[in-house]
């Protein structure tokens, strides 16, 4: 009996010692893991400061957040580096090079992973295959579907990546913005289609759940709005995806830090190269979760100096842009004049006008001006016309009834007083502000104030991001230049190239503000007792 006893306390000692054992090696492994993620977006070609030089975006610096990226490589060798898109437009360094100083820069840097944003289709889709190939890291896009018929480079684009950061299995997963087929032409036709976010992360989450990671990161090219739109949809995934324990944002060019969307986290690094997002994640595996976030916007100061190895590789590329941008093409006897009085023809406007009517041929352009700068009079630089036109939109000829132009101007109606509000161009008609829809353009004329036969095709112009719908802005110009009726002339050109083509060929220019639109602001008697 006694000796039973004994080897009963004998084997339960064991059992307590290998039980302690168990304890103290779980105790060993259990850790707090700490995780380093730095975030761009919006870049713009900003690949150093250029004062002045352009409509926005020159206060930032790739460079510059380059020598950000360094410093904390050096307290931190094994970070992730992302991006949220708009990587390419915006500056003529990365426009002579077709984003490849951007990539050049990138890929020194070390990025892990990026989402094409909608601007990344303003020079074609061969342009942006082009950057995609000579990037190092994978383009992220879940919502992003590539049929056989398109380019290679888009046949590669993922919908994730997994990454692992000391021990821990880190999956991100990327979403562009849906609406870029409201922004650019022809998507379909180059075999892709864009999905609603929330589809697009309920086909692709079950196959990231497969590979078990530890933390979820959504790297999106979407903002966050006090409503969700169909270009930004942050609230619907926020509601939708709490599984998610950090969302990057881009699109709308704010910063954010540490805001939250239901349960998840969002995050925001401005726009321009301006400064990095830092977002540093506790990963507790006892826990098997985030326990931790700190996020922190750091910006581009003046004085901090560039990375001189990332320098050195895009420096040649730097010279030739400042070159160009300082070529004196032409002059202007009168300064130009950006300016959103009614009824809407400035003297950049003017320019804008005439210089696509005289490529094109049209008899009528419609176009806004693009930023509120203008143009001194005296030399006229190639930067002057990078001012005036910062986008590398083209223009696209229909041919439009009297009936087809004034519902187009009607629909503008509703932007008048903003940059977005169309000038007409070669024609003459009354503005009745105060008028109800339907009744607000009257007394449509051609350009020497002759009446137009209600069944003729006037050949009329407008901008490309007009034509596909100005993101969803303009359904009356889409639903138009998607009619074969319309028989849509599309330019190959950018309309810079045809305003710096103008000046060139008229060496000296002088356009004055004015417009062929009469602004009715009183209604007569007789009008308002028919309504």
């Amino acid at each position: 009996m006694a000796a039973s006893v004994q080897t009963l306390r004998a084997a339960a000692r064991g059992v307590f010692v290998f039980a302690a054992v168990l304890w103290a090696a779980g105790v060993a492994e259990a850790r707090r893991v700490e995780l380093t993620v730095l975030n761009t977006t919006d870049l713009h070609g900003a690949i150093c400061r250029s004062p002045g030089v352009y409509a926005e975006r020159n206060d930032g610096s790739l460079l510059q957040c380059a020598a950000l990226v360094r410093r904390e490589r050096e307290k931190t060798p094994d970070l992730l580096l992302l991006d949220c898109g708009d990587v390419v437009q915006g500056t003529a360094a990365s426009f002579q090079t077709r984003g490849g100083i951007m990539a050049v820069a990138m890929n020194a840097m070390g990025y892990d992973a990026y989402v094409p944003g909608n601007h990344e289709f303003d020079w074609g889709f061969a342009a942006l295959a082009g950057f995609m190939e000579q990037m190092q890291a994978p383009a992220l896009a879940a919502n992003l579907v590539a049929h056989p018929e398109a380019l290679d480079a888009f046949r590669r684009v993922r919908p994730y990546v997994v990454k692992e950061i000391d021990g821990v299995r880190v999956a991100i997963v990327g979403l562009t913005t849906p609406n870029i087929p409201n922004w650019t032409r022809g998507t379909a036709e180059a075999g892709l289609d864009f999905l609603d976010s929330r589809r697009a992360l309920e086909q692709i989450l079950p196959q990231v759940r497969r590979e078990k990671p530890h933390v979820m990161i959504l790297l999106v090219h979407q903002g966050l709005l006090r409503r969700d739109d169909a270009a930004n949809q942050l609230n619907a995934i926020g509601r939708r995806f709490g599984e998610f324990d950090l969302m990057l944002g881009g699109h709308l060019h704010m910063v954010s830090t540490k805001t939250q969307i239901g349960k998840l986290t969002f995050g925001q690094a401005g726009a321009g190269a301006q400064g990095v997002l830092r977002v540093r994640l506790t990963f507790d595996t006892v826990k098997n979760a985030v326990t931790d976030k700190q996020l922190e916007f750091l910006p581009v100061e003046p004085d901090l100096p560039e990375d001189p190895d990332v320098y050195a590789q895009v420096a040649d590329d730097l010279v030739r842009a400042d070159e160009w941008l300082g070529m004196v093409i032409g002059q202007t006897k009168s300064e130009l004049v950006a300016s959103l009085a009614m009824p809407g023809l400035c003297s950049v406007q003017q320019l804008l006008c005439a210089a696509i009517a005289e490529k094109t041929g049209a008899d009528a352009v419609l176009h806004g001006i693009l930023t509120m700068k203008s143009v001194p009079a005296g030399d006229f630089r190639v930067a002057d016309a990078w001012k005036l036109v910062p986008y590398e939109n083209t223009a696209g000829v229909l041919r439009l009834t009297p009936g087809e132009i004034r519902a187009i101007l009607e629909e503008s109606h509703s932007f008048l007083g903003t940059e977005r509000y169309f000038g007409a161009w070669g024609l003459r008609y009354e503005l009745h502000p105060k008028a109800p829809p339907g009744r607000r353009i009257r007394k449509l004329r051609d350009a020497a104030g002759n009446p137009i036969n209600g069944k003729k095709r006037l050949r009329v112009a407008l901008n490309s991001y007009h034509l596909s719908g100005g993101g969803g802005r303009f359904p009356t110009v889409a639903r138009l230049a998607a009619d074969p009726r319309t028989r849509l002339e599309p330019a190959d050109e950018p309309v810079r190239d045809l305003v710096m083509d103008y000046v060139r060929r008229h060496r000296t220019i002088d356009v004055p503000a004015g417009t062929n639109a009469v602004v009715v602001l009183k209604e007569p008697r007789a009008w308002h007792r028919r309504k």
